[in-house]
């Protein structure tokens, strides 16, 4: 997202390459926003497609991606599901006109490089959310004492080929920053078409971490209680050594000045 790292404008097109089902994340968010409420709101939501699931499943939603060509592949794909509105937005900085939400998820705020960037977000995100409403973050948690490391450059092939005559993959490599709790992700993307001609791109981006007490005081100072903290999906309590961290946050009804 920040100084050309992230840029998604070509992925746009090959989003959906890893021939991976959704079917089971796209459930799992719908399950736990019914608890709440109708009303959902989602950043960084790429093409959408979680938010149409919802949306065919009777919820509101507002969701919203930082690059335009995510947008438009998006209303190309779900344009025309009711309940559905796709926009484009910076999660650091947006205001829409809608209902207040009852339930908003992230799984992507690592690509936000500093915490002041994280702040920003989630005094948004608290703005478009009732009072009571729910906020999810899904993280990965930068440990103290952990050690840098690098994983040199792999070929991935997808699930399965999802496109008709064209084969897709990626190689890539993977650094990590102990020092700054910053990862590195250098990818190129190949699309061979049935003639045997290729395009390829580069896709390169930075993923940040923080400290779980950089996480509490964000919380806190932009106007959430922290309801819950776990390691995983099955909402099993966190423990001190792991990497990855789900935040579930309450809206404050308490006025605070952002």
């Amino acid at each position: 997202m920040e100084s050309g790292i992230g840029d998604y404008s070509r992925h746009a097109r090959y989003w959906d390459w890893s021939g991976y089902d959704r079917a089971f994340d796209n459930e799992h968010w719908l399950r736990y926003a019914v608890k709440y409420g109708t009303n959902v709101l989602i950043p960084m939501c790429a093409w959408g497609e979680t938010g149409a699931y919802m949306a065919k499943n009777g919820l509101n939603v507002v969701a919203f991606d930082i690059t335009p060509e995510m947008i438009a592949e998006g209303k190309k794909r779900f344009g025309d599901i009711p309940g559905l509105r796709l926009y484009e937005g910076d999660v650091r900085d947006f205001k829409f006109e809608m209902r207040p939400a009852d339930f908003c998820f992230c799984v992507d705020l690592g690509h936000i490089l500093s915490i002041d960037g994280i702040k920003k977000s989630l005094v948004c995100i608290n703005r478009h959310l009732r009072d009571g409403g729910r906020l999810v973050v899904e993280t990965g948690l930068r440990i103290p004492g952990a050690r840098s490391d690098y994983h040199p450059a792999e070929t991935f092939f997808p699930l399965k080929q999802v496109y008709p005559d064209i084969k897709v993959w990626k190689t890539g490599e993977t650094r990590n920053e102990a020092e700054t709790g910053r990862c590195y992700i250098s990818q190129k993307f190949f699309a061979e078409d049935e003639n045997g001609d290729v395009e390829s791109f580069s896709h390169a981006f930075y993923l940040q971490s923080y400290f779980r007490e950089e996480w509490l005081a964000a919380f806190n100072e932009c106007g959430f209680e922290l309801a819950g903290e776990y390691k995983n999906r099955k909402k099993e309590p966190w423990s001190g050594g792991d990497g990855f961290r789900i935040f579930e946050a309450v809206k404050s009804n308490e006025y605070f000045n952002a």
